[in-house]
């Protein structure tokens, strides 16, 4: 199935409705849209102003918006960006919030560039959730041995 909707993606079709009705599989939908160079896509799975943060490895937040990542993202190619997300959690969740973690490795023209951690909090609106706020933290380790500690939790 996870295929079909990669497929799905890369083809420029849009996501069947209820492809989002958890938090988790929109976190991973999210990433799907982004291999895809669709930021219309991640634009439809965030609330208006939705914050996009960075903690960096020396302690400084660098703020950004999901609307600038969604602008970067229309102007890739399909595949061009790949962020893998495994481990991931749920972390809380109540009737209309949710928090969750989503450790990844990114790629950028098929070389690894990076890893760390995602965090996204989300709310249900009009009854579908929607991402309010991401923040990421790259890590300082060898991504292969970080994937295999993080997989390993």
């Amino acid at each position: 199935m996870k295929s079909i909707l990669c497929a799905a993606l890369a083809l420029g079709l849009s996501l069947p409705v209820g492809a989002n009705d958890d938090p988790v599989s929109l976190v991973s939908n999210l990433f799907d849209a982004m291999r895809a160079g669709d930021g219309d896509a991640i634009r439809a799975m965030v609330l208006p102003g939705a914050k996009l943060d960075r903690l960096k490895k020396d302690g400084a937040i660098h703020q950004g918006t999901f609307e600038k990542w969604a602008t970067w993202v229309d102007t890739l190619e399909p595949g061009q960006a790949d962020e893998q997300i495994f481990g991931v959690k749920l972390l809380q969740a109540s009737d209309d919030l949710a928090t969750v973690w989503a450790p990844f490795q990114v790629s950028f023209d098929g070389e690894m560039v990076g890893c760390g951690v995602n965090q996204f909090t989300m709310a249900r609106s009009e009854g579908r959730w929607k991402i309010l706020y991401g923040i990421d933290q790259p890590t300082g380790e060898d991504c292969t041995k970080f994937r295999r500690q993080t997989e390993g939790q």
